[in-house]
């Protein structure tokens, strides 16, 4: 795992970093402040999670004998909820203990995406990941960012692993990852199709028609499944919906919604173009915020570091997006950037912030390690040459 005593110091020294960044925000966030933990949607997970526990239905009681289908939601969290909290008995904040072992796991997953394409990639790319204010504050919450991320974060190490190989057996190993990921969140819904489609353009097997097969097998199995939960849903609720969140977020902040209708179709082109470039902008600079823990220190506090931190791998991502040149794996990394901010900016419109960047945060990780190597090595060469001067 380590090429010498040296990396595997260093790996320690971020790890053990990471656990005490982590406890000390768990410290003064839900140790101080409880209720901290619930957001808007946390409610709606407890119940339907209580629900599959007690009755083995994901849904709500509608009166004595009936109950009412959940379609809104996904079944993979309240899951994980029913599993710790309802049948293990485990108290809320040791869910939240356990959430915060899961971001831990997505750093070190993210650290083996980053070796497979440039083992030099693998410290600085898991502490990009493991030193995250966004994901140290979200996994603090009863919200599904914190297990979705390490199921991403393993689908993706799949999936460059297949691209380095061609092996079906990855290609489908990491089908499963995706639907159990997508029943967390269904914003990847859509993903195994971009998938598929960079995947021709790859070609990993340099065979077009073995590629077009595997891509045919991945693509049964993912939606075979998923299909089988949009069938349930309009079997149990009359929607073909998977997941009726996406249509009401689109209801409320799409950017339909959000650009009001001009006199030409000109304006209102420039009006979806700025609506959908502030969108972006917030959802890919917004740093986090410990506004949760009311205590105008701590806030203050978490703006000094936020705002610099995320300068910095700000930074180190645009000189890496500058570099990709023709590296399938950067690309393949950008172009699951590409998507997620795409559904979010035309699903969530202004409602974008850090918290929808999560998902990203292995692809972010990675091509900002690339770009700070870029630096790093031209402040050599800079310093060789002076040095000869």
């Amino acid at each position: 795992m380590f090429k010498d005593t040296k990396q595997r110091d260093r790996f320690t020294v971020i790890l053990a970093a990471a656990i005490l960044f982590k406890l000390s925000v768990f410290a003064f966030g839900p140790m101080r402040i409880p209720e901290s933990i619930y957001d808007s949607d946390s409610a709606t997970y407890l119940q339907t999670g209580e629900t599959m526990y007690s009755e083995a239905i994901f849904g709500e009681r509608a009166g004595d004998l009936t109950f009412k289908f959940e379609t809104l939601r996904t079944p993979g969290y309240p899951l994980f909820l029913a599993l710790l909290h309802n049948s293990m008995r485990i108290p809320l904040l040791g869910v939240i203990i356990l959430q915060i072992l899961l971001t831990i796991l997505a750093g070190l997953i993210t650290y083996k995406i980053a070796t497979e394409i440039d083992y030099r990639l693998g410290l600085f790319s898991m502490a990009l990941t493991l030193l995250d204010p966004p994901v140290a504050v979200q996994s603090l919450r009863i919200m599904t960012e914190a297990l979705y991320l390490p199921l991403f974060a393993w689908y993706l190490y799949l999936t460059v692993k297949y691209l380095k190989s061609g092996k079906f057996l990855l290609l489908a190993l990491s089908a499963p990852v995706l639907i159990i990921a997508t029943f967390v969140r269904p914003i990847s819904y859509f993903l195994g199709l971009g998938v598929a489609l960079f995947l021709i353009y790859a070609n990993p097997r340099r065979s077009i028609k073995k590629t077009l097969i595997h891509i045919s097998l991945f693509l049964i199995i993912i939606y075979s499944v998923l299909g089988a939960w949009q069938a349930r849903n309009y079997l149990r609720a009359g929607t073909i919906s998977f997941s009726s969140v996406g249509d009401g977020n689109f209801q409320r902040h799409s950017l339909a919604k959000n650009v009001y209708k001009c006199a030409t179709p000109v304006l209102q082109t420039a009006g979806y173009i700025g609506e959908a470039g502030q969108s972006f902008v917030n959802l890919m600079t917004m740093p986090g915020s410990l506004k949760y823990y009311k205590s105008k220190a701590v806030g203050v506090a978490g703006k000094i570091v936020f705002y610099p931190w995320m300068a910095f791998w700000m930074l180190g991502f645009l000189v890496g997006c500058f570099n990709v040149r023709k590296n399938i794996y950067y690309r393949f990394l950008l172009w699951i950037m590409l998507y997620f901010s795409a559904v979010t900016v035309i699903n969530i419109s202004n409602a974008a912030s850090e918290r929808f960047r999560i998902p990203m945060l292995p692809c972010i990780a990675v091509v900002s390690a690339y770009g700070w190597s870029i630096i790093r090595d031209y402040v050599l060469r800079l310093r060789e040459r002076r040095s000869h001067v």
